[in-house]
């Protein structure tokens, strides 16, 4: 199967699990982490980068800023994710190669 599939198919386990981030059903939880067991068989890393702290030199995320930049305000942290931060890992000897397959395109925010 190409990336580009794969690229898909891992953005719909992510809509999938934060429209399930509520409910309390285990069999569909079960569903969703065999998805992303599936997922990461076939080398594909899901990030999901909610709550962590954003500066503009992160390359992974393309980011929507909705609360004015300023020292005062405190720092900016993802606090919405739209689409995941996606990896192609690759075993090669002891080591694993990640290549960026899509920027991570998120909500930004100042907690403060």
């Amino acid at each position: 199967m190409s990336q580009q599939l794969w690229t898909r198919m891992a953005n719909l386990v992510f809509e999938l699990e934060k429209k399930l981030a509520d409910n309390e059903s285990p069999g569909v939880r079960r569903t969703v982490a065999r998805m992303k067991d599936t997922l990461d068989e076939a080398g594909i890393l899901i990030l999901n980068p909610l709550g962590e702290p954003y500066a503009e030199t992160r390359t992974d995320l393309e980011a929507n800023i909705v609360s004015p930049v300023s020292p005062a305000k405190g720092a900016l942290y993802v606090v919405d994710v739209i689409k995941p931060v996606l990896y192609a890992q690759e075993q090669q000897g002891t080591a694993r190669l990640q290549t960026l397959l899509q920027k991570g395109v998120v909500i930004v925010a100042s907690k403060a």
